[in-house]
């Protein structure tokens, strides 16, 4: 059987998009947190500014179930340990550190889902 090979034409990805159970309670819980910048947003969704070429979005669904058994995604910080005190200051659920490269702890936001936290 021959497999033809396709030539890659996506560039990159363009964007996140994170499910959440209340766009409004989230979108503050993420701009108290993080300090994100809002950059627009409608009655179901909203995207925050992270970096450039760097969409984040929230987006509100009716049957939300929070991710909880994996991590969907890393946000990358330059000092890992810093953020995760600052993070256990303002009282979000963080993990331990885990073991192996690159250095990294999880969170869980306002919604219930986790996302990891990496230093690279």
């Amino acid at each position: 059987m021959n497999k033809q090979i396709t030539e890659q034409f996506v560039e990159r990805i363009d964007a996140v998009f994170l499910p959440v159970k209340n766009l409004n309670e989230s979108l503050s819980w993420y701009q108290e947190i993080f300090g994100f910048k809002l950059l627009w947003q409608n009655e179901r969704m909203c995207g925050l500014s992270i970096a450039p070429n760097c969409g984040f979005h929230l987006v509100q669904i009716p049957d939300f179930q929070p991710i909880n058994s994996y991590t969907p995604f890393n946000y990358v910080v330059k000092d890992l340990e810093k953020v995760r005190n600052e993070l256990i200051k303002k009282n979000v659920v963080v993990s331990g550190l885990r073991d192996g490269e690159p250095k990294r702890f999880d969170l869980t936001d306002v919604n219930g889902n986790m996302i990891s936290v990496i230093q690279l």
